[in-house]
């Protein structure tokens, strides 16, 4: 429900120029700021203590592109 507020409000307020969509946009858009400054400590996801000779190696391989390609 938050999504399609937020998107009608950008939608018909900021590119609509309806001033009561661009509130209901600009309250959404502030409160998820909000929430993301107060969340500044990381979250540990995984941890081992290495001992000598170990090596830790992250990597990310890239997905093939989903749909056609033209």
């Amino acid at each position: 429900m938050w999504r399609y507020l937020y998107r009608r409000g950008q939608i018909k307020g900021l590119f609509g120029g309806s001033r009561g969509w661009t509130m209901v946009w600009a309250a959404i858009f502030l409160s998820r700021m909000v929430r993301k400054i107060g969340q500044r400590e990381a979250k540990t996801v995984y941890s081992e203590v290495l001992g000598p000779g170990e090596q830790l190696v992250i990597s990310h391989e890239r997905q093939p592109p989903k749909g056609r390609r033209r």
